[in-house]
């Protein structure tokens, strides 16, 4: 199945488009045949169009259970085998890794980060989860782990706001990776004004900002200063569920067509809200996903094997999963670059310098020469 590169520390199954410098998901290349032979769940994926992504025959993996359109929105597909289950093993393996390289962040910030909430960026890649007190962060958290929010090693859960400080949470099977529940931003503990500098966000490789059911100032204010530090930044539109669940009831016919059809008006209703003012403040709208922390935390359980394989529903649970990965990998492989490219610089540089020196050298011996030739010869007169 999937294979790691041959570099510890790069993830060889996303491949960098030159045109839009954004890295692509390769796992769908693998073959229907390969597929077949494992035991794996069907997932049930509703494929919502925001003019954020395209769904093409070609990225089919499995075999189709409905293909309905709803007002050109939705289509809905069941896969017996989720992409980026195909390539866990791979992603396991990398993931056991340290970073190839730390990221460049000011001495003086670091040292703050590392005294005050333990922050390693040399040994693992740091993961915030943040947004506005009661959006549903920690169960987030949790979710990406695989946990419910029941779980031992849960982050705690509450309807006011819970967390108080940045807490770390290793991720259990990508051992190299820490997801941080972040307190609510804008609180009495936690001002909106220096929210982004006294959480050291510009520490981490990438910020997962969750959402209600609208966009706050304070999640835009975030998501703008990520970008000045090139940061990466997913939004979560969270407890879709919910949404989904009371629109559900008030349509006929079978469970499968009930779900879709509400899907694809909670999409219309996210398109009008969300999408809109992300495109109005020139934030990535590709990076938007429609998410239910439980559906997220099942497909997660079901890669890992902690729970019986079963059928999930999911809309953008498996895209935030492989984008999650995407976007750590994408800013230290940027940095590592630029590393390569400065050490070549620099090489280059010296080359040029020893070349000029060895010139330089070459030019005095020629004059000395000349000048004892010179003198020979007035002696000699």
């Amino acid at each position: 199945m999937g294979q790691a590169s041959s570099s510890p520390n790069s993830l060889g199954f996303f491949r960098k488009n030159p045109l839009t410098n954004d890295y692509e998901d390769m796992s769908n290349k693998f073959t229907k045949a390969t597929m077949s032979t494992l035991a794996v769940p069907v997932i049930i994926v509703a494929y919502p169009v925001l003019n954020a992504y395209t769904f093409q025959d070609s990225d089919i993996t499995g075999y189709r259970i409905v293909d309905s359109a709803i007002g050109g929105v939705l289509g809905v597909i069941g896969w017996p085998l989720a992409p980026i289950m195909a390539i866990w093993g791979a992603i396991q393996i990398n993931f056991k890794e340290k970073p190839a390289l730390p990221l460049p962040v000011p001495v003086e910030i670091l040292q703050k980060a590392q005294k005050e909430i333990d922050l390693n960026i040399s040994l693992f890649y740091n993961i915030a989860v943040v947004g506005c007190s009661g959006t549903g962060k920690s169960s987030i958290v949790n979710a990406i782990r695989g946990y419910k929010d029941t779980h031992p090693k849960r982050s705690k859960v509450g309807e006011v706001e819970t967390t108080e400080k940045p807490m770390p949470f290793q991720h259990p099977d990508l051992t190299s990776m820490i997801i941080w529940d972040m307190p609510g931003v804008g609180t009495k503990s936690h001002q909106r004004d220096t929210y982004f500098q006294d959480n050291y966000l510009s520490c981490f490789d990438l910020l997962v900002i969750v959402l209600g059911n609208r966009l706050m100032q304070d999640d835009i204010d975030i998501a703008l200063q990520a970008k000045e530090h090139r940061i990466p930044v997913l939004f979560i539109r969270s407890k879709s569920d919910q949404a989904i669940a009371s629109k559900t009831k008030r349509h006929e016919g079978d469970s499968e067509y009930q779900w879709a059809t509400a899907v694809g008006e909670f999409v219309f209703e996210v398109r009008d809200s969300i999408f809109t003012q992300l495109r109005q403040h020139q934030l990535n709208t590709k990076k938007l996903f429609i998410v239910s922390a439980d559906s997220l935390r099942m497909f997660v359980a079901t890669i890992n094997k902690q729970e019986e394989r079963k059928t999930i529903k999911t809309i953008d649970e498996e895209r935030f999963m492989t984008s999650l990965i995407e976007g750590v990998v994408s800013k230290r492989d940027y940095y590592q670059k630029q590393a390569r490219l400065e050490e070549k610089r620099k090489k280059k540089l010296d080359k040029k310098r020893q070349k000029d020196a060895s010139s330089i050298s070459s030019n005095q011996s020629n004059i000395s020469s000349s000048n004892n030739n010179n003198n020979n010869i007035n002696n000699n007169n």
